[in-house]
């Protein structure tokens, strides 16, 4: 595991990395306002089938959202002041708000045929409690690179002001989330009278 985060002199890159990133990956927030705390990009899935803990697979070719956060949407509560950049509380909250407008958009057609949402984050235990399936990373260069850049992100956009607690001090892992269209759409989607 990789305990070390990038140094402050360089997070002035981070921003500059972030929008090329966007670009390069098609990533567009889920809301047209781009308020959302979500950002995401379509893309098929290039790995071994994998099984899901609800019992869906996803195949290659499969067609899945990549969930990213919006770092802007931290960097506008910071800029306002408002709490809920920094309550966990506030901070699911709004991932759950939308998680239920994904799921509208997912259950109108919206992104056609889907099969999972999938993500890599540092943030894996609100994942968890927002009912996505948290799996382990292979130890990878790979891996590491995008632990120490996501540290980085956290250290520019994150949630708690000017320091994120704890995250020189602590390793924070890097672990792969997925939620099935199904659980997607049973745990948020439009509800039936």
């Amino acid at each position: 595991m990789l305990k070390s985060v990038p140094p402050r002199f360089v997070l002035i890159f981070w921003p500059v990395a972030d929008r090329l990133l966007r670009v390069i990956y098609h990533i567009r927030p889920l809301k047209a306002d781009d308020s959302g705390i979500m950002r995401f990009n379509l893309c098929h899935y290039k790995g071994l089938t994998k099984m899901l803990n609800d019992g869906s697979e996803v195949k290659t070719g499969d067609i899945i959202i990549e969930l990213h956060l919006n770092n802007a949407w931290f960097k506008r509560r910071r800029n306002l002041n408002l709490s809920a950049s920094q309550s966990p509380r506030e901070f699911l909250g709004s991932l759950a708000q939308d998680l239920h407008l994904l799921a509208q958009q997912v259950a109108s057609g919206m992104f056609g045929n889907i099969t999972a949402l999938h993500g890599i984050t540092l943030l894996h235990v609100a994942a968890r409690r927002l009912g996505f399936q948290v799996d382990e990373l292979p130890d990878s260069l790979w891996k590491k690179g995008a632990r120490f850049y996501m540290a980085g992100l956290m250290q520019v956009y994150h949630l708690r002001g000017d320091e994120v607690s704890g995250l020189r001090e602590k390793t924070w892992e890097l672990k792969e989330i997925w939620l099935s269209r199904a659980a997607l759409l049973s745990k948020y989607g439009p509800k039936n009278p």
